[in-house]
């Protein structure tokens, strides 16, 4: 049952990252790479001759980062109310 619930709020998590990032995070970036206004998948850097389609790497990193950040942020406060460590909140 733990896992089920895992599994909902992960689905949950993701999902709310992956809207975070296009609502939010992709206008900003939009300002530094001109011609992305609408979503991250069309940014190219060129080198040489080979187009490298960046978009979706760079896309992926930040709700990653973001992710990151907020269960780096998130986790010392449920610990605290863990009662298997003895959580006193």
């Amino acid at each position: 049952m733990t896992f089920a619930v895992a599994f909902y709020v992960g689905h949950a998590l993701s999902t709310f990252f992956g809207a975070l990032m296009k609502d939010l995070v992709t206008p900003v970036i939009a300002g530094v790479f001109p011609g992305t206004e609408k979503s991250l998948d069309k940014v190219v850097v060129t080198i040489g001759g080979v187009k490298l389609n960046i978009g979706d790497a760079v896309g992926s990193f930040l709700n990653l980062m973001i992710a990151l950040l907020v269960v780096s942020y998130a986790l010392p406060v449920i610990r605290g109310y863990s009662p298997l460590r003895g959580g006193s909140k």
